[in-house]
């Protein structure tokens, strides 16, 4: 969400003039955070001595800077980046879900990095201040000029915070899961088993899905003997995943599935047991949660499929005399399956 950049000329002759230039890019789940407007706002009130004004993109004495805000439980994370021919990044951590603090934080970060008070010795490292009616965030004093309108008893006012700069979380989200899986329709017979999983997600929401199956279904019986399946499978997958609230997210996935099933095959003249091609395509649709107090490194998840056989298998026995075909285990055209495990994941996005 961009939106052009605003400024006010309330100053004295003796001010400092500068040309500014915002933009804001709210990520889904930070909506709630502020715009570029608030951010003027703060930087009128925290740096009443100044004269901010709108300046032309082109301009190259505008200072212009991309502000990202995006979910990071607890709360949200924005990264500021003043554009060339400035350099200058600051990684802003808020944690208070409604974003309560963060345009004050954005406004003393970006004055900091474009125009410094002249008195400010300290560090220029920021992290997400508190508003008036809000509690404080953790901070160290600077000597920037005070805030108008004052704050509660016992807090320091916001123009006078400066807390610790964190790194930039990285793009990408690679994780590990182990799940408990289970199907109809999957082989011949209903089927149970488990399976391990990679994945590796674009801070986007989109991601791939690397799956190993191991299943085992039940025996089909018939004319004396049975027919027992097993399965070594491979399931690859694009997926997408969007954030739903705090640390609950929803999946879907495309998966398409490449495995052997063996047949055991008991209690017949001639048993004749083999190796046979599995292919599948699951459409899938899941939802996993945070585990309490571990964010989303640790999350359970649960995950049903629809499962299309693209190479059905059916097993017959041929009977002695007659030369009928008596079917033993059917071939499913379709199917579902579901999983329910956990996933370990590398942090945050």
């Amino acid at each position: 969400m961009l939106t052009p950049a605003r400024g006010w000329a309330q100053a004295s002759p003796s001010a400092t003039s500068v040309e500014a230039e915002i933009e804001i890019e709210r990520a889904p789940g930070s909506q709630a955070c502020p715009d570029k407007e608030a951010v003027f706002r703060s930087i009128q009130r925290l740096f009443p001595e100044r004269e901010f004004h709108r300046g032309s993109t082109d301009a190259q004495s505008t200072a212009r800077a991309h502000v990202t805000i995006r979910p990071r439980p607890p709360g949200h994370e924005a990264e500021l980046t003043l554009l060339p021919p400035r350099h200058g990044q600051r990684v802003i951590r808020e944690e208070d879900e409604d974003c309560r603090g963060l345009a004050d934080a954005l406004a003393l970060a970006f004055v900091m990095l474009v125009a410094p008070p002249a008195a400010s010795t300290g560090p220029t490292s920021v992290a997400a201040t508190p508003s008036p009616d809000t509690k404080p965030a953790t901070a160290s004093p600077t000597t920037a000029p005070e805030a108008k309108g004052g704050s509660k008893p016992g807090n320091t006012p916001a123009s006078q915070r400066v807390p610790e700069t964190r790194p930039a979380t990285r793009p990408f989200r690679a994780g590990l899961g182990a799940s408990l899986v289970g199907g109809l329709g999957v082989l011949s017979e209903a089927t149970l088993g488990a399976g391990g999983e990679v994945e590796l997600f674009h801070e986007s929401g989109f991601g791939l899905s690397l799956q190993g199956l191991r299943l085992w279904a039940l025996p089909s019986e018939a004319q004396g003997g049975s027919v027992r399946l097993t399965l070594w499978g491979l399931l690859l997958a694009p997926c997408y995943r969007q954030r739903l609230a705090g640390t609950a997210h929803f999946d879907a996935c495309l998966r398409f599935g490449l495995g052997t099933q063996h047949a055991n095959v008991t209690g017949f003249e001639a048993a004749e047991s083999g190796n046979y091609r599995w292919q599948v395509l699951i459409p899938s649709v899941g939802y996993r949660h945070g585990l309490p107090g571990l964010g989303e490194r640790l999350s359970a998840f649960v995950r049903v499929g629809l499962v299309a056989q693209l190479r059905p298998q059916s097993f017959s026995v041929r009977q002695e005399g007659s030369g009928e075909n008596v079917p033993i285990a059917g071939a499913p055209s379709f199917g579902v399956m579901a999983d329910i495990g956990l996933a370990f994941g590398t942090g945050p996005f």
